[in-house]
């Protein structure tokens, strides 16, 4: 069990480093990393001693307190303590902890759609900020320690894997509302007036949605948005992946039918976008329906999707919504972020396999962590009173300083006030310009996979997911 478990922290620590995980008997020019056992003086230089601190059992995560240690002015905190004889923590079983979704699998609370509530997660718990990259750090420190041993603190950030690119961004927009007819546009611009007064206390929301109704009453199609969006971002330079919800079966479900935007869609993808499956609100928890939904897709779209979001971020247990996407046979999914704040919910800002605990081993396809949205950002802007951008900023540099990134953003509609106040749009369009002055580069989930799914396969992860060209 814990052998399994260190192993899959190590490889998905490799692919991120980018080294290939040998039999180090086949390889004589490998580097033995030993896990556990007492220190050895007379280990030769191209072995290296991890302290075994894990242990087996999760099923207290959340209320024992953090061991923290300073390490290259950065604050670690760590579960498993810090192991004083080898002068070490145990960096592949805090990796595990963050990346396996562990710190979750005690929490019982949901919140009122059947979620864990944010507020219950290991960040309040233990007060820490969800704006840190913790297993990104930490594989930053075992980095430098094979490297460069215990005489320098540094933290060296993980090479690209595009040449010329130092950080990569998957960017994302659900479609959960679309113009389909005047009535229901009508009714969504009326109750965005009320949200602006009672949630966002926004004057420029309220104005928005009030000159969208004049528009409306005028024969324009506010929500319409998808053909704008497209020629945006491609103006940009950069390409985004779409996520629509094929099956309405709940009245929290997008007020579209998928064939009444199926022929934008289509064109969407023709241009360079890709599709994706936005899992409807009852998809995982009641239903078992996201193989059938992909399905559905796949028909309208004649492209089988890769990947899948859930509706609302909505599922109450990790293994439930995994199996699911195993099930739908999808090689991505990225459903792990959260609803009213911002950052890194499992510390990492890379994709990475989940963790299947009842198997003991890697699921078979990629998480992409979702670390900005826009309502979040709002919510986030709100309880705080920090300047949104200054938080996009914030979150995005913390991954862009220790990472190649894989991390996505969603921005539901950025071309209008519909979702967000204008404000919260401009985080979107003013991040993007960015992307040369940080040698970044925003992409779709499926360029994202097709640039980087080597990585975790030369580590021995993923070795059976193709992508069709």
């Amino acid at each position: 069990m814990i052998r399994a478990r260190i192993l899959y922290a190590f490889q998905v620590f490799a692919a991120i480093y980018n080294y290939k995980v040998s039999d180090v008997n086949a390889d004589p020019t490998a580097i033995c990393v030993t896990y556990g056992g007492p220190p050895n003086v007379s280990l030769d230089s191209k072995s290296f001693y991890i302290p075994a601190r894990c242990k087996p059992d999760i099923a207290d995560t959340t209320s024992r307190q953090f061991t923290t240690r300073r390490y290259a002015n950065e604050d670690f905190y760590l579960r498993h303590g810090f192991d004083e004889a080898a002068g070490k923590p145990d960096w592949l079983g805090e990796i595990f902890e963050w990346i396996s979704s562990s710190y979750e699998m005690g929490i019982e609370e949901r919140d009122e759609v059947g979620r864990i509530p944010d507020s219950g997660m290991i960040f309040n718990r233990q007060g820490i900020s969800s704006r840190k990259p913790y297993a990104t750090l930490l594989m930053a420190w075992l980095e430098n320690s094979l490297r460069n041993g215990d005489g320098v603190e540094l933290l060296p950030k993980a090479p690209s894997p595009l040449r010329g690119v130092e950080h990569l961004v998957v960017c994302s927009h659900d479609i959960d509302f679309y113009y389909c007819d005047r009535r229901t546009t009508f009714i969504r611009l009326l109750k965005n007036m009320v949200i602006a007064g009672q949630v966002y206390r926004d004057w420029s929301f309220f104005a928005s949605n009030c000159a969208m109704i004049l528009q409306l009453l005028r024969g324009r199609r506010p929500g319409d948005y998808l053909v704008p969006l497209t020629n945006a971002v491609r103006a940009k330079g950069f390409t985004s992946t779409l996520f629509a919800v094929p099956t309405h079966g709940h009245r929290r479900d997008p007020n579209y039918r998928i064939e009444q935007i199926a022929l934008s869609l289509r064109e969407a993808q023709k241009n360079g976008l890709s599709v994706a499956v936005h899992g409807s609100y009852n998809s995982v928890i009641e239903d078992g329906a996201l193989s059938a939904e992909a399905r559905i897709l796949e028909n309208i779209l004649y492209k089988k999707p890769l990947g899948s979001r859930q509706h609302w971020l909505r599922f109450d247990r990790h293994a439930k919504l995994f199996r699911a996407v195993e099930e739908a046979k999808l090689l991505f999914d990225s459903s792990l972020g959260f609803t009213d704040r911002t950052g890194f919910r499992n510390g990492a800002s890379f994709a990475f396999p989940p963790y299947n605990f009842k198997e003991e081993k890697p699921h078979g396809f990629l998480e992409i962590p979702l670390v900005l949205m826009d309502g979040a950002l709002a919510a986030e802007s709100r309880t705080t009173g920090q300047d949104p951008q200054g938080i996009a900023d914030e979150v995005l540099r913390e991954s862009r300083n220790w990472s190649w990134g894989g991390i996505s953003v969603l921005w539901h509609n950025p071309m209008e006030a519909i979702q967000v106040p204008e404000k919260i749009n401009k985080v979107f369009w003013d991040s993007a310009e960015k992307q040369n002055i940080f040698a970044e580069r925003w992409m779709s989930a499926d360029e994202f996979l097709s640039c980087s799914l080597h990585r975790y396969q030369n580590a021995g992860l993923l070795t059976e997911l193709r992508i069709d060209a």
